[in-house]
């Protein structure tokens, strides 16, 4: 078997098991985020912001269906899901695919991860077969957390003053499209803009001295989260000391954070590590992250009475303190120890932060 092969028959044994709890004789998939997982990396859009595709997954008995129009059947077929063991299911492009999917199902018990027809919606039971990653998983995910550290560094190193954030957007999402990383989310605050807003979507200013850049990049479904800044000249006293009080918050957050700890927990830590820094309040002015996967943010930090970190799971914190922020995506393994998918450039400079026994080298403020 192929690797993609043996991380779909793992994903089909979970979510068999979940039909089987449920009391179902299937499942059908339609989100984009599920489609992806499914098929080790498979892509069901045509239009990329939309939540679910042209294509969906139904796992019928001991059969696998892929159900897509007939203009885009074959082409589904095969570069979608190759030798992967789907059946086709098609339909005519102007009629209903949940027309052909009742046909597909007839009087059987399903259920669906959108509302379609009178199918039982699984929710928080489906997103949470997606969070313990695979063995394959976890090889694809360190190829594209090293794409998209390697390509944001050398996108700091490439940006100069003048440049506006309109053309630093580009500059990296040029690298990363050259290696098939999606730029999902890509925020670039220069200058003023980067102590103003949180979330520094581009509008065209230039750079003069400061640039603070956060992305997520995608490939194959999964999603990585990073933040780097960058000033020209001689960083400011207090710009420093205001990173280094996101590195600590972060810090707080990496110590917390291990299989079984629950995400209202870690929450909670870092709160508290504000209010130890001297900011209190600063955790109400922006979300801090959380589980990262198929989507951006699979669930935010504090975010769901039941939600745990399971083995080999994706979390990704994002502290954020006045034009500061401190942010890697990093895979808790089922020895607790934590592995950073996003490693900071051996060449970049940076802080040993502790706390405890612990102790994480973060990354600093390139100054150029």
């Amino acid at each position: 078997m192929t690797n993609r092969q043996k991380e779909v028959a793992k994903k089909e044994v979970r979510l068999r098991d979940l039909a089987a709890r449920k009391g179902l004789e299937g499942i059908c998939l339609s989100r984009a985020i599920n489609f992806a997982w499914f098929t080790a990396g498979g892509n069901n859009r045509v239009a990329t912001a939309t939540e679910t595709g042209v294509a969906a997954l139904v796992i019928l008995g001991d059969k696998k269906y892929l159900v897509a129009p007939k203009n885009e059947i074959d082409r589904f077929m095969v570069e979608q899901v190759p030798d992967l063991g789907f059946e086709p299911w098609t339909y005519e492009w102007y009629t209903s695919r949940e027309e052909a999917i009742t046909a597909l199902v007839g009087e059987q018990r399903i259920g669906t991860d959108i509302p379609l027809g009178n199918w039982q919606v699984l929710g928080a039971e489906l997103n949470q077969l997606r969070y313990s990653l695979t063995e394959e998983e976890i090889e694809r995910a360190r190829e594209v957390g090293q794409i998209c550290s390697r390509e944001l560094a050398a996108t700091c190193v490439a940006i100069y003053p003048g440049m506006t954030d309109w053309e630093i957007q580009a500059e990296l999402s040029r690298r990363l499209l050259n290696y098939g990383v999606r730029p999902a989310v890509l925020l670039v605050g220069n200058d003023d803009r980067a102590f103003k807003y949180r979330h520094p979507v581009p509008v065209g200013q230039k750079l003069e001295k400061y640039a603070i850049i956060g992305l997520v990049g995608e490939k194959g479904g999964l999603h990585m989260a990073l933040t780097r800044a960058v000033h020209f000249g001689r960083i400011p006293d207090k710009l420093s000391r205001l990173q280094e009080v996101a590195l600590k918050v972060e810090t707080a957050f990496l110590a917390a954070t291990a299989v079984g700890a629950s995400s209202r927990d870690i929450f909670q830590r870092g709160v508290a590590a504000y209010a130890d820094a001297g900011f209190p309040d600063e955790w109400r002015r922006h979300h801090q992250g959380g589980a990262i996967g198929y989507a951006p943010r699979e669930y935010r930090a504090g975010e769901g009475a039941n939600e745990v970190i399971q083995p080999n799971q994706m979390v990704a914190w994002n502290p954020t303190v006045q034009g500061t922020k401190s942010e890697d995506t990093l895979l808790v393994k089922d020895n607790n120890g934590l592995e950073f998918l996003t490693p900071v450039p051996e060449w970049w400079p940076t802080a040993k932060i502790s706390i405890g026994r612990q102790e994480f080298d973060r990354p600093l403020i390139l100054e150029r």
